[in-house]
């Protein structure tokens, strides 16, 4: 419907039907709780179009609620309110700004969510907390998408084109929220291969130069004792100094012989890390990096960005490997208040720096589970003798162990991984199942209890269903990487908001208050168009009897009895209930 000059006139009575002292509306609800505008309110420095920043943002948490999954569709829908007002490029900028810090605004959404079940009696869990690291595949369909690549679905086994999303979540005993990500693109193993060999020539080449290095001083000191030999033998020949002569010649020819066959070695490792390199130039030149051709990843848009700015930041992280983000996402969590007792993963996270960090953070205080993928790891037991983890069942097969609750076999070994301490249990669920092996530093743990924690890991599972399903999360079509960032986060935050509300709801699932949610923002655009129509009846009926309808309006929002009328007649039986 077409907006008409007068509709902001009656906002005093939109106020009164949105009151939530007068009404109750959960969604609305929920974004004064989490203090949307007040995080934020250090954006709006950063106007688009003359709009406040905090107001496009919030429109933007409530978007996938209406029904719509892009500002286009909002624009296209002709949805009249006025809290939609200005052009959508104004909220295109804001999404596509490399300066907001997006990161910030989830952790703060997260802590408010912490702060609201901590400091509420009713939804403050006692159980095992955990933080929990997954990634999953988000698909797109332009190859001119800023840093898209082809990634690998371990799911179905092919190469999609899109990015991997790296999640760290917390589980507070209860619910699953999502406080930090990165997007990762792949190069392709072919690639990675070729730059492993290039590494390892670099690496031989800089141990050879300091061979080379010590063999040149080697030969200089022969070379000295030689000469040195040959002076006091010319000045005074005897048995001594003959025989000195004879080893110290002996020594610098063999000093020079290690020199000449190092030089030789120098040269053919300088030699194959120059193919090496030729090869990576030809990779990148005819074959697919990233899964693109050469002239496909020319044609891929590419913003510049400030080098300090949150998007150059972002961008970065897309080349980094996802061990070295895994780390540092997961001390900045903690840094900020999200402390669990256990840090849970799956097989493809597992190394030796995750653990050696894992030891440091907050002195050992989370424990690492994690499941660990059988492939000739050598481990130490108590008896500090090497056993590598394949032979492992056989040699402790006496140790086996069955659990009638989980109907499972398992064997508990105690041993070292590169010294740190940890406990090793093998997993067989079934007859002719396999052995799995799951590793905790938690030394006091039992096999139900270790099992029971790691099946917390599957609530990532859960939110990855969840938020494709209905909150938009891989539904991004911009070109622009920042634009990408800030949907993501969007949907997390929308995420944390229906994990409350799913929390004071708890008989609800999480796609029961998503319908709630858009059938309540469905209801709040009705009763606006009804109030709209209703304006437009007065103004005309005002005109036909001469009288003032500025002056008639006044009166009537100043009428209590009146207003409390009206808010009977509205189309919704707790609006009734609630006047």
């Amino acid at each position: 419907m077409q907006q008409i000059k007068f509709t902001n006139n009656f906002s005093d009575l939109k106020e009164i039907i949105s009151n939530p002292e007068k009404m109750t509306s959960s969604l609305t609800d929920m974004i004064d709780i989490f203090n949307l505008k007040k995080h934020f309110v250090d954006f709006n420095s950063l106007k688009s179009k003359g709009l406040a920043v905090s107001s496009i943002l919030s429109l933007l948490i409530i978007l996938p609620f209406y029904g719509l999954s892009s500002i286009y569709a909002l624009f296209k829908s002709g949805i009249n309110s006025k809290d939609f007002e200005g052009n959508k490029d104004a909220y295109y900028q804001i999404k596509n700004n490399e300066n907001i810090n997006w990161r910030l605004l989830l952790i703060l959404h997260g802590k408010r969510f912490k702060y609201l079940v901590n400091n509420n009696k009713n939804t403050v869990s006692k159980k095992v907390t955990a933080i929990i690291f997954d990634d999953t595949t988000i698909e797109k369909t332009g190859k001119k998408i800023e840093k898209i690549s082809f990634v690998n679905n371990h799911v179905t086994g092919r190469f999609i084109l899109g990015f991997k999303l790296l999640v760290c979540g917390f589980w507070d005993g209860e619910s699953f929220i999502p406080l930090d990500f990165s997007l990762h693109r792949e190069k392709g193993k072919k690639q990675e291969n070729l730059i492993k060999e290039y590494r390892k020539s670099l690496k031989k080449s800089e141990n050879i130069k300091n061979k080379l290095i010590i063999a040149q001083k080697t030969i200089k000191s022969k070379k000295e004792l030689f000469y040195k030999a040959k002076k006091n033998n010319k000045f005074k020949s005897n048995r001594t100094n003959i025989a000195k002569l004879d080893n110290s010649k002996v020594l610098y020819q063999k000093a020079k012989e290690k020199l000449k066959g190092i030089i030789k070695e120098n040269s053919n490792i300088q030699k194959y890390t120059a193919e090496c390199k030729k090869n990576i130039r030809k990779y990148y030149a005819k074959d697919k990096l990233f899964g693109l051709t050469n002239k496909e990843r020319k044609e891929q848009y590419k913003k510049s960005v400030s080098k300090d700015s949150q998007g150059n930041t972002r961008r970065r992280e897309c080349d980094i490997d996802k061990i070295s983000n895994m780390i540092t996402m997961l001390k900045r969590v903690v840094k900020n208040g999200f402390i669990a007792d256990y840090l849970l993963c799956d097989s493809w996270f597992f190394c030796i720096r995750l653990l050696k960090e894992i030891t440091k953070i907050k002195k050992g205080v989370i424990k690492l589970i994690t499941m660990v993928k059988i492939n000739g790891q050598i481990f130490t037991n108590i008896n500090k003798k090497k056993i590598c983890v394949n032979n492992m069942p056989e040699v402790y097969r006496k140790q086996k162990q069955y659990c009638r609750k989980l109907k499972a076999d398992y064997i508990k070994i105690n041993a070292y991984y590169h010294g740190i301490r940890v406990n090793l249990f093998f997993v067989k669920i079934g007859k002719t199942a396999s052995w799995h092996l799951l590793l905790t530093t938690d030394l006091k743990i039992s096999f139900v209890k270790l099992m029971e924690v790691y099946h917390i890991r599957w609530s990532i599972e859960v939110y990855f269903k969840e938020s494709k399903q209905y909150l938009n999360l891989e539904n991004c079509k911009s070109s622009i990487f920042d634009a990408h960032i800030a949907d993501i986060t969007i949907s997390m935050m929308q995420h944390i908001m229906l994990s409350y509300l799913k929390r004071i709801n708890y008989m609800q699932t999480m796609g029961d208050l998503f319908k709630d949610a858009k059938k309540e923002i469905s209801q709040i655009d009705l009763i606006t168009k009804i109030l709209e129509i209703f304006w437009q009846i007065i103004e005309l009926m005002c005109k036909s009897s001469g009288f003032d309808f500025i002056e008639f309006q006044k009166d009537i929002l100043n009428n209590d009895e009146f207003l409390e009328s009206i808010v009977k007649l509205l189309p919704d039986k707790k609006f009734n209930n609630a006047a």
